[in-house]
């Protein structure tokens, strides 16, 4: 449970406000009432006994650390049942992130002050014992104080290391563009990881542009643009010094914080060691005038006899310490221990299937338009209402996942256990169904008739509802052009959907509804043209908002709005190369999961986690295509549908331990799964 303005934590802090949030918790500030001083304190809401024996001895390692440019670990203690607390100092003064909101980029004089500043807090920090590892530098957490320090702030993610055993307080994070692709699932990382987030922090300070994600460049073949082309006011030693630190091969950068610095500087002159004491009496940082003018030495010739010896000795340790960044292991993906392929015979009528791209696009014939009723009707129970009990999956997940398949030759609704066995259908939907989506007490079934196949936009569909219970259907009412992407509220009296009843029949657009189920009133939620189309609403667990994809200058956005469509407000903003789309929320309202592609057509799908508050998403660990996710009861699965390029399949990723798991291995399509509360 989040903190409020006015709590007392731990009988002594009091809550001023929010400073920001993250995916394991909240950074408040607070009023320290027996030291009459404000402070900063973390907040890690995991609470199991490995976490909380854990936290106490990560805690007790970074009280220790004193050191001009972090901020001091005053407190910390574990309250059961409700998180983990840090307690550090407030930093007055501003972040490089609100600087370069207001003032644009920073200038290279600047960048190299801040930019040596934070080498010496992390060569301080990479040369304890045990050594510590930052590994969450970006704009947001380095603070310019009033006069002027530089700080760097923000250990949630902070790991210990201890010998060849690395430890790690709160859960794996990452966050693109300026994490480097060790730091995604479990690979190890080491003092050169921060070496590379610092790189990508003062790329964005010097061009105002985040650059382009780690994980990408190492198995997309995705080029780092270069900081020049960005702002050529930036000198061509600089540059190289700052992408030298942003190499995707650990080996290929500053092996320190230290050789970062005099690199940054254009010095060769080592730096001294600090002092193992309490606290430098002075930054170590001289003040930086004009740009330094000699040269960095940091290419140098070598014979090619031993630089190919380095090169296959890099090659041969990455393998065996990150395997993750090679792209051929996304082919050992493990099977399910047993599938139930059911099979029956395909429908007479000819029904194009959806290609792998997931971009089919078809038009629904007359005849099956008409199948679609306008007032609430039943039908007679289907052929298989027959719904086993929910099979167990580790953590407390429970619920039957629904799908779409394309395996008797049209699409229709299939339900399985959390481990991919029971694979049946729910019942025959002679015109197709598709984007099943189960109801909050999961005993309705909303999904849209007609299709034909896997698509991200319908024409002349409707949406119907499936009683679990009865066995009958009742279909919404419609308007001509195509009603998809239901989405139940919280307390299951109201569905959002899309429609592209708007412009009919001229030129039809897709925008938000909400249609109330006891008396059927549809109301319009998003008023735009058609120049900024909106689809995929998704309600928030507190039903207090909906998400939803809106489409800017060919872009497509995540938005919010309030339920009754005021106040929308973009949440994200991934730059111009992406489209964020199908948001999907986490049971804890500040977690969200969406899909993220490029603009081309056939740019590859990313599945990305997003907290309420950051500045950008990151991109989940695994190593295949990915996208539209459901989560399980629980918030620790997730399935989503995928592709290995020859068909679609559903994928079940364990969140905990980032791990992926095929579920259906069928040769035609399976995709739109939904996972029952």
């Amino acid at each position: 449970m989040p903190l409020a303005q006015g709590d007392l934590l731990n009988s002594r802090y009091r809550i001023i406000e929010v400073l920001g949030h993250g995916g394991m918790g909240s950074v408040y500030r607070a009023h320290d009432e027996s030291l009459d001083v404000d402070v900063a304190v973390k907040e890690n809401l995991f609470t199991t006994e490995d976490y909380a024996r854990q936290f106490r001895l990560e805690a007790t390692i970074l009280a220790s650390l004193r050191h001009v440019n972090l901020p001091r670990v005053s407190d910390h203690f574990v309250m059961p049942d409700q998180g983990q607390y840090l307690v550090m100092d407030y930093i007055e003064g501003p972040d490089l992130r609100q600087i370069l909101e207001k003032n644009g980029p920073i200038s290279e004089e600047e960048g190299i002050r801040i930019g040596a500043a934070i080498c010496d807090a992390l060569t301080f920090l990479h040369t304890r014992n045990p050594a510590v590892l930052h590994r969450d530098i970006k704009l947001g957490n380095i603070k310019l104080v009033p006069d002027g320090h530089i700080c760097l702030v923000d250990f949630g993610l902070a790991k210990i290391i201890e010998g060849d055993q690395p430890t790690m307080t709160g859960a794996r994070a990452m966050t693109p563009g300026y994490s480097p692709p060790e730091q995604y699932g479990s690979s190890r990382t080491d003092a050169r990881s921060d070496v590379y987030s610092l790189g990508a922090t003062l790329y964005a300070a010097l061009t105002g542009f985040i650059p382009e994600d780690s994980l990408a460049r190492a198995l997309e073949g995705l080029e780092l643009t270069p900081i020049r082309k960005r702002n050529p006011k930036i000198s061509e030693r600089v540059a190289a010094v700052i992408e030298k630190a942003m190499e995707t091969s650990a080996a290929n950068r500053f092996q320190s914080a230290r050789d970062f610095k005099q690199a940054l500087m254009g010095t060769d002159n080592p730096s001294q060691p600090l002092a193992t004491g309490s606290q430098p009496a002075q930054n170590a940082t001289p003040p930086i005038g004009n740009p330094p003018k000699k040269p960095a030495r940091t290419f140098r010739a070598r014979p090619l006899l031993f630089l190919s010896i380095i090169v296959i000795l890099t090659l041969v340790g990455l393998f065996y310490t990150m395997p993750g960044i090679f792209p051929f292991q996304a082919a050992e993906i493990p099977s399910p221990a047993a599938t139930v392929t059911v099979t029956k015979p395909p429908l007479p009528a000819a029904v194009s299937e959806a290609s792998a791209t997931l971009t089919v696009t078809a038009s629904a014939s007359p005849a099956a338009t008409s199948v679609a009723t306008r007032t609430p009707t039943a039908t007679p129970a289907p052929t298989n209402t027959s719904i086993p009990l929910p099979t167990p999956l580790g953590g407390g997940s429970t619920g039957k996942i629904a799908f779409v398949t394309m395996r008797e030759g049209s699409p229709q609704i299939y339900t399985m256990n959390p481990d991919g066995t029971q694979q049946e259908r729910m019942f025959l939907a002679s015109a197709g169904a598709c984007q099943p989506r189960w109801s909050p007490d999961g005993t309705k079934l909303a999904y849209i008739s007609p299709c034909l196949g896997r698509q991200l936009e319908y024409s002349n569909t409707s949406i119907l509802i499936y009683n679990l219970k009865t066995g009958e259907i009742e279909s919404l009412p419609s308007e001509p052009g195509g009603d998809f992407d239901p989405s139940w509220s919280p307390d299951g009296k109201y569905i959002v959907f899309t429609s592209r009843r708007t412009g009919m029949p001229v030129n039809p657009y897709s925008q938000i509804f909400k249609i109330e189920l006891d008396e059927l009133k549809v109301t319009r939620l998003t008023i735009t043209d058609a120049t900024q189309p909106a689809r995929q609403p998704a309600w928030s667990p507190d039903g207090s908002s909906i998400l939803y994809s809106l489409n800017r200058r060919s872009v497509w956005q995540l938005w919010s709005m309030s339920v009754d469509g005021e106040n929308p407000t973009q949440i994200l903003r991934s730059g111009g190369g992406n489209n964020d789309t199908q948001p999907a929320w986490a049971r804890d309202g500040m977690s969200i999961y969406l899909t993220q592609s490029g603009t081309g057509p056939n740019d590859p799908a990313r599945l990305m986690q997003y907290q309420l508050g950051e500045e950008s998403a990151a991109r989940l660990p695994v190593f295949i295509s990915l996208r539209d996710a459901s989560l399980s009861p629980d918030g620790q699965w997730l399935i989503s549908e995928g592709t290995d390029g020859k068909n679609i399949d559903i994928y079940l990723f364990d969140i905990i331990n980032n791990q992926t798991q095929i579920l259906t291995n069928d040769p035609k399509d399976d995709f739109d799964p939904d996972w029952q509360p």
